[in-house]
């Protein structure tokens, strides 16, 4: 089914922050576990870890692919206005603090498997789950500003 082609460059626009606001609920709800973990104790104390653990990959590979989406949507969006293949390269700081908060965000999830796995082999993790922590705290006041970013920039293209 052939749609016009403003109704698929719509759908291609909103498709990366409406994706977008699903990852920043679901690292939201991550960044609380930090709280929660120190009002927990026993199996309770174990489950929510788990789920924290797995929650977290899970996030990880979601937010993977949102940036993998914004870029696929600038590259069509630039490649519909008759730029070259060069459009896939952020041309606003929207993107580049994209790129920036995926690396950190690969760090954040480095320490919290570097973390698990001191845990299980019976080694002291308490530096390592501080690091963790501290890097989530980096992550979500840089998310706050990329996602201010974005509206901004989606504000740039819908006029």
């Amino acid at each position: 089914m052939a749609y016009p082609s403003g109704v698929m460059d719509t759908l291609i626009l909103i498709l990366h922050p409406v994706f977008a606001l699903i990852v920043i609920g679901l690292m939201l709800k991550q960044y609380r576990y930090r709280k929660q973990r120190l009002e927990l104790r026993g199996k309770e104390a174990k489950e929510e870890r788990t789920r924290h653990e797995e929650l977290g990959e899970l996030t990880y590979i979601l937010a993977i692919s949102v940036v993998v989406v914004g870029f696929v949507a600038n590259t069509l969006n630039g490649l519909a206005d008759g730029e070259s293949a060069t459009a896939v390269v952020p041309s606003h700081l929207h993107g580049w603090f994209g790129i920036l908060g995926l690396i950190l965000l690969t760090i954040l999830v480095r320490k919290g498997r570097l973390t698990k796995a001191q845990r299980e082999a019976g080694e002291s993790f308490s530096l390592e789950r501080e690091r963790h922590g501290r890097a989530s705290d980096i992550i979500v006041i840089l998310m706050v500003i990329h996602a201010f970013l974005g509206f901004i920039y989606l504000f740039q293209l819908v006029r």
